[in-house]
């Protein structure tokens, strides 16, 4: 925590430096609400009018809180909150310094980007964000202030996934010399 190594009640101030190593992970109780940091992530909290604002500066950040109007989380992209009184517990994970991949694992979370627009991510979705440029032809253009992005029903993705899966290893053991099993066990 700000340059000294974290230990069990440790007191953290507003903007202290939260940061871990190589396999290194930290949790956090604030008020009603826990903040994780997973490996290679870096953060800090401070004050904002009556809730407090975790800054996700590289890696992953979890949160979970039973009051969601008392959490935000600040990104590149914009800020993450619940979108309504239910309990949240999600995920903020930074790909790249353009890219966000945030998940809700419970309740509704709202991402508002810079511009003032909102994303709805359900429980159990994933929403990747990205900063977009001004010039379609790359280079080395300022971010444009925007978001775009798509949302990854995982549920629906396995529901999928594994039927197609499961039947793709049915076929290999029934006709493994089978020219479309293409090699199946080779």
């Amino acid at each position: 925590l700000d340059h000294a190594n974290a230990a069990t009640g440790a007191s953290v101030y507003s903007d202290d430096a939260l940061v871990t190593d190589q396999g290194g992970s930290l949790r956090l109780s604030v008020g009603p609400s826990q903040i994780y940091l997973l490996s290679l992530s870096s953060a800090s909290l401070k004050p904002r009018d009556d809730k407090i604002q975790a800054r996700v500066d590289r890696g992953t950040l979890g949160f979970s809180t039973a009051r969601p109007t008392q959490l935000e989380i600040q990104t590149p992209l914009g800020v993450v909150h619940g979108a309504d009184a239910n309990p949240i517990f999600g995920q903020v994970s930074l790909v790249n310094p353009s890219t966000l991949r945030i998940s809700s694992y419970e309740g509704t979370l709202v991402v508002e980007d810079i511009n003032g627009g909102q994303k709805i991510i359900a429980q159990g979705e994933t929403y990747e964000g990205t900063l977009v440029s001004d010039a379609s032809g790359g280079g080395n253009n300022p971010p444009k202030k925007g978001v775009t992005g798509a949302v990854v029903n995982w549920s629906h993705v396995l529901k999928v996934a594994i039927p197609l899966v499961a039947a793709g290893v049915i076929a290999c053991w029934l006709y493994p010399e089978s020219p479309s099993s293409m090699g199946c066990w080779n």
